[in-house]
């Protein structure tokens, strides 16, 4: 069972089930036996894009459940399990890729060093401005203005 090498075993066990699953007409179906050994950077590839899709279209739950949806489909030996592995296998050319080109061009550096000289700006122009102060000074101000039209007491 190279399918299931690297499962946990209750997953391990649930694909050796549905290995020998029956039709809707009662025979008994045993899927066409893999090819591929099993790979956990697919399944991995296959659960990053599914639970990152999932994420940002419906939320950090169903994101989670369908990154373990896609790594369960990309240990399966059907259709849906060829689908999963090509998208994980995708992702795994991508995530390559991206690191050839970062490594070429430094730009998680170049990122870096423009976010620490975003912030020594930020941090200098507050210095020079008081931004944080005035900031606060103009919430203070509209939380009074809200507490007297409400009748409260007021805070210095």
């Amino acid at each position: 069972w190279d399918s299931c090498r690297g499962l946990p075993p209750r997953l391990r066990q649930e694909s050796r089930q549905e290995s020998h699953m029956s039709s809707e007409e009662g025979e008994e179906v045993t899927p066409a036996p893999s090819s591929e050994k099993f790979d956990g950077k697919v399944v991995a590839g296959a659960a990053a894009v599914g639970g990152v899709a999932a994420f940002v279209l419906a939320g950090p739950l169903v994101g989670l459940a369908a990154a373990g949806g896609a790594a369960y489909a990309a240990t399966r030996n059907d259709e849906v399990g060829a689908a999963a592995k090509s998208t994980g296998k995708a992702a795994l050319a991508i995530g390559d890729k991206a690191r050839e080109i970062n490594e070429e061009h430094k730009i998680s550096d170049k990122v870096a060093e423009g976010a620490k000289n975003s912030l020594a700006w930020a941090h200098d122009m507050n210095e020079r401005h008081d931004v944080s102060g005035k900031v606060t000074a103009g919430i203070t101000a509209a939380g009074n203005w809200i507490t007297d039209k409400l009748g409260g007491e007021q805070k210095k």
